[in-house]
């Protein structure tokens, strides 16, 4: 894995920003705002604030259904 730039070998995490990029390049996590605030994308999965996922066909499925329903 390459550090940021402001994160040097041996010290802890300066900031946030090194932070983040560190998430979302070892652990797969991006997090959302707006909102979104407090879910985060890990991988391909849409992670709620109370830990609860949902895959992608998952969420495609329940989508569609919602819309045949509410599309009269």
């Amino acid at each position: 894995m390459s550090r940021p730039p402001c994160w040097s070998e041996g010290s802890p995490c300066p900031n946030n920003c090194a932070a983040q990029q560190y998430r979302r390049t070892v652990y797969n996590e991006t997090p959302l705002f707006g909102p979104w605030t407090g879910w985060r994308m890990a991988g391909q999965r849409l992670i709620a604030p109370t830990r609860e996922w949902i895959a992608p066909h998952q969420l495609d499925r329940w989508l569609y259904r919602h819309q045949r329903m509410f599309e009269r």
